[in-house]
């Protein structure tokens, strides 16, 4: 049997200035090819999760594991390099103001592997084209049109053929027919064995057919409750 990609074994984190709560006794396991839907509440969507699995803040208790290493036991250089491994659709796009849209696009995979520059190019314009871009947009992102700059995201999030994806809040604020290009790669990726947590509010999303989750699970406050995924 594969090992688990992510392991979260009573996670803790203490709500603070960048999140409207925090996580209380959260756990809950990925494998190759998982698909784990989380539904938070609307007045409580700015959560630690996403960065607790990322080992970018620390937990008051418990611990979180990727592929079968705890954040905490690695090294600086370590980390860095497992993070590169972790493609993220951030839920506010996080881009980085002041290099273009295409360097944001393939900053990780520069700074966190020993992939050429070309390799990495190609790859993100194969993605483009699946994302419904002619090539990866060009300046600063605030000069890209909104839906074009959430099409980058989803490049920047599969670039690389990560081992984990995370995905926070994918349609809110553009249109709507970017679902079934993000469910085409979604369902790729774990073709190829890659785990996704997918977290959102919006309730059609939660109940759209073409999700195949494998687990579900709703945020209750800090707290995490597992529901029948039938």
């Amino acid at each position: 049997m594969s090992a688990s990609i992510l392991h979260l074994a009573d996670v803790t984190v203490p709500s603070g200035a960048h999140y409207e709560t925090g996580l209380s006794d959260v756990s809950f396991e990925l494998n190759p090819g998982d698909l784990l839907l989380v539904r938070m509440e609307r007045e409580n969507e700015r959560l630690p999760l996403a960065d607790a699995v990322q080992g970018l803040i620390e937990t008051e208790g418990g611990s979180v594991s990727f592929l079968s290493e705890k954040w905490t036991d690695l090294s600086t250089d370590r980390a860095a390099a497992q993070r590169g491994r972790i493609g993220r659709l951030f839920d506010d796009e996080g881009w980085i103001s002041d290099l273009d849209v295409e360097e944001n696009i393939l900053l990780a995979q520069l700074h966190h592997t020993k992939r050429c520059e070309t390799e990495i190019i190609g790859e993100a314009l194969a993605l483009a084209r699946v994302f419904g871009l002619p090539g990866l947009p060009r300046g600063r992102a605030d000069k890209v049109r909104r839906w074009d700059l959430r099409k980058a995201a989803c490049i920047r999030a599969f670039l690389g053929r990560p081992r984990l994806i995370i995905i926070e809040q994918p349609i809110r604020g553009v249109y709507a027919d970017l679902m079934a290009p993000l469910l085409n790669a979604v369902q790729s990726a774990r073709r190829r064995g890659a785990a996704v947590l997918w977290t959102m509010t919006d309730l059609q999303m939660w109940k759209h057919a073409g999700m195949h989750s494998t687990s579900r699970g709703r945020m209750r406050g800090s707290e995490m409750q597992m529901e029948d995924n039938s």
